[in-house]
C-alpha cells in the first residue's frame, strides 16, 4: 500500500499586512513568494512533529514559498530532501471577475471549466496535481509521501474521486464511498491521508490535532 498525505501549508501572512510593494514582478512570482506568518511557522512545526509522519519516506511541495516554509520542519526532523514541482502550486488565479461573478468560489467548485480570464479552471488544476500523484504512485510504491500544496489545489485535486455535497462561502462538504469525509471550511495546515493499492485508491481520510484548531481567514 502506498500513503500520499495531501497536506496544504500553514497560516500565510495576509496580504492586508503588505503596505506598499514595489515591484516589476508579475502576480504569479508575487504569488510565489508570500511567506508563512509567525503563528504559520508555530503551526508548522506543530504539525510536522506529529507520529503520523514518523516514517514518511519522500517529501514534494509546490514552487511557493510557504509550502517549503512548512515543509522544512519534517525535512529536518527526518533528514530528508524536497522535490519540488510547480504542478503542485495554487491555482492560478488570473484577471479577477469578481464584479461580473460574486459567486466565483462556489462556480470553480460546481463547473470544472469555469474560470476567470486568464486563470485555471477546477479542470486545468486537477489534472496537473493528478500528473504529479500518479507519477508518485509509480515512483514510490508501498512509500509514504508528503506532499505540500495548496487548498484549491488540493480540494479540486479531491473532486477526481470524492463528491461535491455542498459549496457555500469556502465551506466545503465532500463524500467518498458515500460517507461524509470534509465537512468545513479547509484549514492551515490541513491534512488529507489518501491510501493506494497500486495506483487504485483504497480510502481518503482527514487527519486532525487537536492542537492546531481552525484558524479563521487564512
Amino acid at each position: 500500500m502506498t500513503t500520499i498525505y495531501l497536506i496544504r501549508h500553514s497560516v500565510r501572512l495576509p496580504n492586508s499586512l503588505i503596505e506598499s510593494r514595489v515591484t516589476k514582478q508579475d502576480k504569479l512570482i508575487l504569488s510565489e513568494k508570500i511567506i508563512l506568518n509567525v503563528e504559520g511557522e508555530e503551526r508548522a512545526r506543530i504539525l510536522c512533529d506529529k507520529d503520523e509522519f514518523s516514517d514518511v519516506d519522500v517529501i514534494y511541495a509546490s514552487n511557493c514559498v510557504r509550502t517549503l516554509q512548512t515543509a522544512k520542519y519534517l525535512m529536518n526532523r527526518l533528514g530528508l530532501g524536497v522535490h519540488i514541482d510547480d504542478r503542485l502550486d495554487e491555482r492560478r488565479v488570473g484577471i479577477p471577475n469578481g464584479d461580473i461573478y460574486p459567486d466565483w468560489l462556489e462556480r470553480q467548485y460546481l463547473d470544472p471549466l469555469f474560470h476567470t480570464e486568464g486563470g485555471e479552471s477546477q479542470e486545468d488544476v486537477r489534472n496537473r496535481v493528478d500528473e504529479v500523484i500518479s507519477e508518485l504512485l509509480k515512483e514510490y510504491p508501498d512509500k509514504k509521501i508528503a506532499v505540500f500544496s495548496h487548498g484549491y489545489a488540493i480540494t479540486f485535486y479531491l473532486l477526481k474521486y470524492c463528491k461535491l455535497v455542498n459549496v457555500t462561502s469556502g465551506h466545503l462538504t465532500y463524500q467518498f464511498q458515500n460517507r461524509i469525509i470534509f465537512d468545513k471550511e479547509i484549514n492551515a495546515p490541513e491534512v488529507f491521508k489518501l491510501t493506494f493499492d497500486k495506483e487504485q485508491l483504497q480510502n481518503i481520510e482527514l487527519i486532525e490535532f487537536d492542537d492546531l484548531p481552525y484558524r479563521h481567514g487564512v
